[in-house]
């Protein structure tokens, strides 16, 4: 090489050196940033896409909440035909879903014999918001009627053991009722207690009668007793009592005016104390036929009456119709029960001085003890 040349030669080289130096770093920089931005990206995709790994699920729905029906029962006294037909309304709506303890409340109200009490009851049932009012004896839906009738929007009322609802003021006719009220009706057969009367005695001629006028249903009753006993030739004696302390005085005062048999129908007030009639009736040797199932069970002969159970099973029915919104209570006729049974107590029968006929016991259930 030239040695002019060199020292050109020599800066040459010093020159590329420098330059390659200094890009050297410049491009690791671009190269790093590079990286940086490409995870950084990565990571922002995710969390745009898709919940992070920590996230919480979403919750789910909330089930709906079952619905829990109240009702309020209401009853006159503590009688066992109304106990019944209480016991049979409840397992009816059991058969139907409505299932106490489950999602069904009842409030139950008792006015132990006392009406104005019934009063207090349907009173209570109306600040409680029950969702059914649902009565037992005429009392008690009338009770019920009159605390609901100048309401807005009247509290549901289904009624069970109505002897009489017409006569009651409750209805005027099976379809004519207030809106928000119908029920079953358990209207005594008062001409097939007759004709059993002749069949276990055909020399009757006398007849003790036992009410309460109070009661509607007992009142309505008796007119109609007054009828077939007129009809038949038979002689009606009859006695009053207001309450049950009343009831062994007046049957006392019948059994001295000579009657052949003791009577009385659905009346709740001699059924709650109808053990002071059986008491006269043994002490004097006359039977007791009656309209009043738990009677026979307290010592009386016979029993001829509507069905408590089936009583409270169509009550029962019209309660889960409505409940269910397929029943409409303003267009629902008022249903009879039209099932009709026989109770025998062959003590009791003993004890009063008859001897039943086969014909009855065949057909008859039988309460002895």
């Amino acid at each position: 090489m030239n040695k002019k040349a060199y020292p050109l030669f020599l800066v040459t080289i010093l020159l590329l050196l420098f330059l390659a130096a200094c890009g050297s770093p410049d491009n690791s920089a671009d190269t790093t940033d590079t990286t940086d931005t490409s995870v950084d990206t990565s990571s922002e995709t995710e969390s745009a896409d898709a919940p992070a790994a920590t996230d919480e699920p979403e919750p789910a729905d909330e089930p709906a909440e079952a619905v829990n029906i109240t009702i309020g029962m209401m009853v006159i006294a503590s009688v066992p035909a109304l106990e019944t037909v209480q016991e049979s309304f409840v397992e009816t709506l059991a058969e139907g879903g409505y299932v106490e303890g489950e999602n069904l409340t009842i409030i139950r109200g008792n006015a132990e014999g006392d009406i104005a009490t019934l009063n207090t009851i349907a009173q209570q049932f109306i600040d409680e918001g029950v969702d059914l009012i649902v009565t037992t004896s005429t009392p008690a839906a009338q009770a019920a009627l009159n605390a609901t009738k100048d309401m807005p929007n009247p509290i549901p009322i289904v009624f069970t053991t109505v002897t009489d609802p017409y006569a009651a003021g409750i209805a005027t006719a099976p379809d004519e009722h207030p809106a928000w009220m119908t029920g079953s009706q358990l209207y005594p057969p008062l001409e097939a207690t007759f004709d059993t009367m002749f069949e276990i005695n055909p020399d009757i001629s006398v007849i003790g009668h036992l009410y309460n006028p109070a009661e509607a249903n007992s009142a309505a009753q008796t007119a109609e007793v007054e009828r077939i006993a007129a009809e038949r030739g038979l002689t009606l004696e009859i006695a009053t009592v207001s309450n049950s302390s009343e009831i062994r005085t007046a049957a006392e005062s019948l059994a001295a005016r000579g009657i052949d048999i003791f009577y009385f129908t659905q009346d709740s007030t001699v059924s709650s104390g109808s053990e002071a009639v059986v008491q006269v009736a043994n002490d004097n040797g006359i039977p007791i036929i009656t309209n009043d199932i738990p009677t026979v069970a307290k010592g009386g002969a016979v029993a001829v009456g509507g069905s408590l159970r089936e009583d409270g099973r169509l009550a029962g029915e019209i309660a889960i119709a409505f409940l269910e919104g397929t029943l409409d209570l303003a267009t629902t006729d008022i249903r009879q029960v039209q099932v009709f049974d026989y109770f025998i107590n062959r003590a009791g029968a003993e004890a009063q001085g008859i001897e039943l006929p086969q014909s009855l016991i065949d057909r008859a259930i039988d309460q002895t003890p």
